[in-house]
């Protein structure tokens, strides 16, 4: 079985790796219950996830273009 990961716009497939993990994260986290919404908690960690990638693995997680590819796949339907 093959499978194949979204392309973030990152350099490098580990780079690519690694930010489909985020957002597999942060769409988990959005099912929790709690006081604050919970889909605004994911995005603020996932969006701090790619920030924190960006300064330590990196450097391109950080961009717009990546920001923009890993929320839409955020916010992607499950098929």
């Amino acid at each position: 079985m093959s499978y194949q990961t979204t392309d973030f716009g990152m350099f490098t497939v580990a780079g690519n790796c690694a930010v489909a993990e985020i957002v597999r994260e942060a769409r988990e986290l959005a099912g929790v219950d709690g006081p604050v919404n919970p889909v605004q908690q994911a995005i603020n960690y996932m969006l701090n996830e790619l920030e924190y990638l960006g300064k330590e693995h990196f450097e391109e997680a950080d961009d717009t273009a990546v920001r923009e590819a890993a929320l839409a796949e955020f916010f992607k339907e499950d098929e």
